[in-house]
């Protein structure tokens, strides 16, 4: 069963599938994109006593990641997980140098970014907690990537080449990057735009890594020179 942002109440209880709470819902972290929920931020809390599962505590020092897929069921004030307790120990750990808050890469225009803004501030209005929607952060940002032609454009899932990155394209009033024209095929080629927001990883300034459905790449605008 999907679950959206919507759907999940920050401050609820979170408990495994046999029997013990594992602590509070801290965030939710959404795919940048589409916004599509990816994983949850479990506060461990009171838990870190250091105590034995038995003896009534996890004995966690950091906050726990876990996928939307173990969601069990989401209610008002209760979360339950598909998994034990066990398996909740072995999630890993939250680090807040691995997610930020979801930026505007393309200003001016209204787009997934204003989007999830926007809903934030709907959410702080129904007491939910600020800051709590985030994103995965790119390892480098896209102010400092070096653009250059022959760039591989690997998509996630399922891992597949696009195409290789032709030039970017650039906001003429701020100089920030929006897209990237991606040269798809081999024999016969066809370039088209890729908007920044489907960018999910830079690797070094070798390959750029997308999350994209096939529909949306599909949709994808065909480059023409102007």
């Amino acid at each position: 069963m999907p679950f959206y942002p919507q759907d999940i109440d920050i401050g609820a209880d979170v408990y495994s599938n046999d029997g013990h709470k594992l602590g509070e819902l801290r965030r939710v972290i959404l795919k940048r994109s589409d916004l599509t929920l990816t994983h949850v931020v479990v506060d461990v809390g009171f838990l870190r006593s250091g105590h034995h599962l038995w003896e009534g505590g996890l004995g966690l020092d950091y906050d726990r990641v876990v996928p939307a897929e173990a969601v069990a069921s989401a209610g008002r004030g209760r979360i339950d997980l598909a998994m034990t307790a066990g398996e909740f120990k072995e999630a890993p750990a939250y680090s807040e140098d691995r997610y930020e808050g979801p930026q505007d890469l393309t200003p001016g225009n209204y787009d997934i970014a204003d989007l999830a803004l926007q809903a934030q501030i709907v959410a702080g209005a129904i007491a939910s907690a600020p800051g709590a929607w985030i994103v995965e952060r790119l390892n480098r940002p896209l102010d400092s990537l070096d653009i250059r032609a022959g760039m591989g454009v690997w998509r996630n899932y399922p891992h597949e080449k696009l195409g290789e990155v032709d030039r970017g394209l650039f906001d003429p009033d701020t100089g920030k990057l929006q897209a990237l024209v991606v040269k798809r095929g081999f024999v016969t080629t066809r370039d088209v735009i890729l908007p920044v927001r489907y960018v999910s990883e830079i690797i070094d300034d070798v390959s750029v890594r997308v999350d994209i459905t096939d529909e949306e790449l599909d949709k994808l605008q065909e480059y023409r020179e102007p």
